[in-house]
């Protein structure tokens, strides 16, 4: 029998956010990081161990996830693979580790990440199978894709998103750097993909509830612009709903 050793795993996670208060635990709430570390407790209960999850980041409540990823440290004999399918045996059936590797005890899943790719989906036609999963209105049959992709080149770069998130005295730095910000046409609606070095709360929501009215002619692009620059009306920020987002991969070295 290999002899116990204290091995740090790196998990990607799926997950269909719906019926999740989010990622991070939470008391007397249903979150995935809670579910998981559940399962990692009944597979451990034998050792008296610390079980501490670290995800690459939150994911709001609602939000899915195609490539979370997250590390815990342990004391164990028991390979990536074993470990990933005892998980899988003991959570829901709405969170799936996909993958499991050994990393090297210095990697953090938070810290060492070097960038973040979200998906956004819209959908024009109404089907029980992209409710909540993709967000769904009629009128969006008719957007203005061209001013869709007028908004996400503004995003590029390093912009401050004071405008785009949720207040947060605690966090001072608002700035970020996309290197990924477009539209793209799908079968019955269209996504959109944005890259960055960092995300801030509901950043991604707000940017594509906020473009969805300016391809409805509600808001102007220069106004959009002016967002950007911290020079309008916050009030005027729209939200999109959770349901249409996806943390979609989290980028190392």
């Amino acid at each position: 029998m290999n002899e116990f050793s204290e091995k740090n795993f790196k998990l990607t996670i799926e997950y269909l956010g719906t019926k999740y208060s989010g990622w991070q635990f939470q008391p007397n709430c249903s979150t995935v990081q809670g579910e998981i570390e559940s399962a990692l407790k009944a597979i451990f209960y034998k050792s008296s161990q610390n079980i501490n999850l670290i995800g690459s980041g939150r994911t709001d409540s609602g939000v899915h996830a195609l490539g979370q990823v997250a590390n815990i440290k342990i004391k164990t004999n028991m390979s990536a693979l074993d470990l990933k399918n005892a998980i899988n045996a003991n959570v829901n059936n709405d969170i799936f580790i996909r993958d499991s590797v050994e990393a090297d005890l210095n990697f953090n899943a938070r810290f060492s990440a070097k960038k973040r790719h979200y998906i956004y989906k819209i959908c024009n036609i109404q089907s029980p199978f992209v409710n909540e999963r993709a967000w769904f209105n009629k009128l969006f049959a008719n957007i203005n894709m061209d001013l869709l992709d007028r908004c996400s080149n503004y995003i590029l770069g390093t912009n401050d998103f004071t405008f785009f998130s949720k207040d947060n005295p605690d966090i001072k730095n608002k700035k970020c750097e996309v290197y990924l910000s477009k539209w793209i046409e799908i079968e019955h609606g269209f996504l959109y993909e944005i890259q960055a070095n960092r995300f801030l709360h509901h950043m991604v929501r707000y940017l594509v509830g906020t473009m969805i009215e300016v391809a409805k002619e509600n808001i102007s692009l220069d106004d959009f612009n002016e967002m950007l620059k911290n020079n309008y009306d916050k009030q005027s920020i729209f939200k999109a709903p959770p349901y249409g987002l996806y943390l979609k991969e989290v980028y190392y070295e």
